[in-house]
């Protein structure tokens, strides 16, 4: 271990009337299985109007110290700030109140020599709902790397979120990155822009680090925060970002929020069916930010050929054909349309388009021991294709992974051994192409075939979108 001088881990926990779910958190850190003299606890209460501090002040822990704010201060920021002030260990870790620590994550990281000369060490995330544990942004940990430089590891500035995030400490107090107290929505999103510029060597793990509540009892902030106050704070960091020095970060940070935030966000019911004032304004906004020289020089040259047709529209101040445009590509019949160098998705107009993207299955045979499918690829290069990936809809650790297949003149040819699938557990599964990082592109199915296996029963049939998936019976 390359760390002995003092505390490893200081793990923040933040906490607001959490008396259900704040002991839970505080026992998975007392519970890991690295010895305790590694890890501080610092819990700061936000003025908690319910038993929380109480329960709190029950732990005898010397690992853990209360602070209680005099006033309410409406969100995560300030609570996270004294945290980061009273912090003493080489890593931070913000923890919310009502998520949880996996059980061997500190221990994990602490005997690895390697992780610990990371600048940031990035965890698997799993969420946590009614029914179901699944694997959140998965991209964040697909595979192990060690101290990759940032711009390295695809898609990292999709995720602005601490979940699973261990950042060491002397780099967000040297440089003085604080959570802005100001904002309501998007703190963690401006927190992390800023902190990428100073993040270098970034590892990531496959191992469970934490795990979200997005339970029903579990009512988050962010889903009563309004479209365009989400956009308003969106709009804040690009002009952070783009009274910058221009870098490679700054733009791959830039082009996360132009694409990710600003235009996909206009793929919604909720966009689509608000006041036409209120789109006008929030599209002026966007021109007025696709007109900078930045954006128009550099930018969006990196901005998905699916939008083409948007920018076009916004360059050309053209408001009905912006509306138009995501319409239809919410809610209106797509044409595939063929042609010379590129297979499109367009209306019966042919005038609006994106690439098309897709797999049909060809062929499904059942041998003895194994099951073959064969798949025809769409608009997907064959080098960018990682897996098929039979994910199940209640446990993720129930996943089947199958890495091993052939591609031939766009047809995909997978071996399934049916022991893999008899050894999981009843329940259905959804069968996943998982393509450049960590796409994932659904396969098509028309009928239902019947699958026998060694004590179990399976059934391959297309759900209601026609989307291939399992049945698993005992």
């Amino acid at each position: 271990m390359l760390f002995k001088n003092k505390k490893l881990f200081s793990i923040i926990i933040t906490s607001y009337n959490n008396e259900d779910k704040i002991q839970r958190a505080i026992d998975s850190i007392l519970n890991q299985t690295v010895d305790s003299k590694y890890y501080e606890i610092i819990v700061v209460d936000d003025k908690s109007t319910d038993n929380t501090q109480n329960l709190v002040e029950q732990y005898y822990s010397k690992n853990i110290k209360l602070t209680i704010l005099d006033q309410n201060s409406g969100g995560p920021s300030k609570p996270r700030n004294i945290g980061i002030n009273e912090a003493t260990g080489k890593y931070v870790y913000f923890l919310d109140a009502d998520d949880y620590l996996a059980p061997d994550i500190l221990k994990r990281i602490s005997i690895d020599d390697q992780l610990l000369k990371s600048d940031m060490i990035i965890g698997r995330t799993i969420r946590e709902n009614d029914n179901s544990l699944t694997v959140h942004a998965r991209f964040m940990s697909n595979e192990n790397r060690y101290n990759y430089n940032i711009n390295e590891i695809p898609y990292i500035y999709n995720h602005f979120g601490p979940p699973s995030k261990f950042i060491k400490l002397d780099i967000i107090k040297k440089n003085n990155i604080t959570f802005p107290e100001n904002l309501h929505f998007g703190e963690d999103k401006l927190f992390f822009t800023k902190l990428s510029q100073f993040i270098n060597k970034v590892s990531t793990i496959t191992d469970d680090s934490s795990f979200i509540d997005r339970t029903t009892t579990n009512q988050s902030l962010t889903k009563s925060i309004d479209f365009y106050e989400k956009r308003d704070s969106d709009i804040h960091i690009i002009n952070y970002l783009l009274n910058q020095e221009t870098n490679d970060k700054i733009l791959k940070i830039l082009n996360r929020f132009l694409e990710y935030d600003l235009l996909k966000s206009c793929n919604s019911f909720v966009f689509l069916k608000s006041e036409k004032t209120l789109q006008l304004n929030y599209f002026k906004q966007i021109k007025e930010i696709f007109n900078h020289h930045l954006i128009k020089d550099k930018a969006i040259n990196n901005i998905s050929s699916e939008y083409i047709d948007v920018v076009k529209y916004i360059n050309n101040n053209d408001f009905d054909g912006f509306i138009a445009f995501f319409t239809w590509l919410k809610k209106e019949p797509k044409i595939i349309n063929k042609q010379p160098h590129q297979t499109l998705l367009t209306d019966l107009k042919n005038k609006y388009s994106i690439p098309f993207q897709q797999t049909n299955l060809l062929n499904l045979v059942e041998f003895k021991n194994e099951i073959t499918m064969q798949l025809n690829i769409y608009g997907v290069e064959k080098e960018s294709i990682l897996n098929l990936s039979i994910m199940s809809r209640k446990n993720y650790k129930e996943d089947i992974i199958i890495n091993d297949f052939e591609i031939t003149d766009n047809i995909m040819t997978i071996t399934i051994p049916k022991d893999k699938i008899n050894a999981k557990e009843a329940g259905i599964y959804n069968c996943i192409i998982v393509y450049d990082g960590f796409k994932h592109l659904n396969i098509k199915y028309g009928y239902d075939k019947k699958v026998a296996l060694k004590d179990k029963n399976a059934m391959f049939y297309p759900t209601i979108n026609g989307n291939l998936s399992i049945k698993i019976n005992k």
